[in-house]
Formats: C-alpha cells, structure tokens, sequence
C-alpha cells in the first residue's frame, strides 16, 4: 500500500509536536523524504532527528518558518528545489482564546483565520507558481470544534469552518487537476496543544468519564493522513474523515443517562 509513498517529497506544516510530528514520522517509516516547519524555537531538532533514526526513516529537513510569512513560505519551497511538492499536509493553526466578552474582537478572528485556514491556499498557490504544478495529495488537519462545543474554542472553531469550506471547494476548482485535496478532523487528542486550549485537567476528565475511544492518539490521526496519499483512496476530493472511534455518536447526555448509576460512583 506505501509504494506510492516512498520517495515522495512531503512538507508538513506544523510538524514537529503532536499530530504534525506523528504524520512526519508516518511518512518516514514509509520512506518518503519529510520536511517538517515549525515556530522559532519551538522545537529541538536534535529531539525529532533522534525520533526519526528510531523509526528507521530518512532524517527530516526541519525549517522554522511563519506560515502566514509569504517570505518564510518561499523561502521553505526554495529547500525543494524544482523538484516541488508531492504531498502537502497543512497542520499549523493557531487561534485566540475566547475566555469572554472582551476577547470578541475582529482582530481575533481575523488573526485566528489567517494562521489557521488561509495557510491551506497560500502555500498551494505558491507551490504551483514555483513548481508549475499542484501536489498530488493535500491534507488539512481539521477538528470537531465547528460542530461541538469546545471550551473558549470560539475563533479556533469558526477559522476551522473556514478551512473546511476552502477544502471542499478547493477539490472542486481542482477536480481536472492530479491534485486531491481533503480534510482530517481529530476530536481530542491529548497533545500539548490540548492542553494550553481546554486546560490539562480536561484529558484526565475524559478518560474517567468519557465513552472508551473518546481520546484519540495523534498516531491514529497520522495513519488516516498517511492512507489518504497513499494512492488507495485517490477517489476521494473534498471529504471530511472524522477520526473519533465513532464515539461522537453515542458520547452524550443520553449515555451519561444510561450509566448514570456508574459515574455517580
């Protein structure tokens, strides 16, 4: 199933924590040739280097970079020489907490749109006026904040909105082209990222008293990103695969009601 992988040129944005680094590492026991970007200073490269050489993968090209920096974005495709781009995995995001009132305010949103959703058609745009050609598999990493609450996830949800709708019509613009381009929502993946947006409490929370599988790992999110460029599933353009467990079904009031006698224990 990873032929198709091997040897391909893949860049992951925001790719040396959480989901991002799990989809690097992915790729590289598969044998592709992974460029990971991250924040300045926000990442050991030494560390990542280390995690590669235990998974038996080619060592990563590890830039710092600002997506929402078209300068930075030239600079990170300039690494690919002409060869460009074969799969592209938008993971960056970052938004403002909405703690209350006062933090609604339209720079918020706008700032929140810009590193979250907007990275997705910027660098595609960049990689087709440097390379001359689009990736051949484009995936976003989305979540389930747009359609359930999240705590204080307010801009978090409505930029990742924004980056689904642009997914959707992105395939559609796209459908003549060797390009597929589609969407991964993770529901809650106890990563660091977690943590800093809901609160390091919420974690242990689910895990006492949520369905089994409510938690998912960030290796179960990268294997989804990996199978989808992995030319099996070549079919799909403008889809939103949802890795939850299948828990979002039945992970409610009505079996908090169901159990109720357990968890009052």
């Amino acid at each position: 199933m990873l032929d198709e992988v091997r040897g391909r040129r893949v860049l992951v944005t925001g790719g040396t924590a959480g989901i991002g680094l799990q989809t690097g590492l992915a790729f590289g026991r598969a044998g592709a040739h992974v460029t990971l970007t991250c924040r300045w200073g926000s990442a050991d490269p030494s560390e990542i280097e280390r995690a590669f050489a235990q998974a038996d993968a080619p060592a990563p090209r590890i830039l710092e970079a600002n997506a929402a920096s078209p300068e930075d974005v030239g600079a990170v495709l300039d690494t690919f020489g002409s060869d460009g781009v074969d799969c592209f995995v938008s993971n960056v995001a970052f938004a403002q907490l909405v703690r209350g009132w006062s933090d609604l305010q339209l720079r918020g949103l706008q700032q929140s749109v810009e590193y979250t959703a907007w990275p997705l058609v910027s660098h595609l745009l960049a990689m087709r006026e440097r390379f001359g050609r689009w990736p051949k598999h484009v995936v976003a990493i989305s979540s389930c904040g747009p359609d359930e609450l999240h705590l204080d996830y307010d801009f978090a949800a409505a930029a990742k909105s924004v980056l689904e709708t642009l997914v959707r019509y992105l395939a559609h613009r796209l459908e003549r082209e060797d390009c597929r381009v589609n969407a991964v929502r993770a529901r809650w993946v106890p990563t660091a990222s977690l943590d800093a947006t809901i609160g390091a409490e919420f974690a242990p929370f689910v895990r006492r008293y949520g369905a089994r599988g409510a938690l998912q790992t960030p290796e179960e999110v990268a294997s989804v990103v990996l199978t989808l460029c992995s030319g099996w599933l070549d079919g799909m353009r403008g889809q939103v695969l949802t890795v939850d467990h299948g828990t979002r079904f039945h992970d409610t009031l009505m079996r908090w009601y169901a159990e109720r006698d357990r968890l009052l224990e």
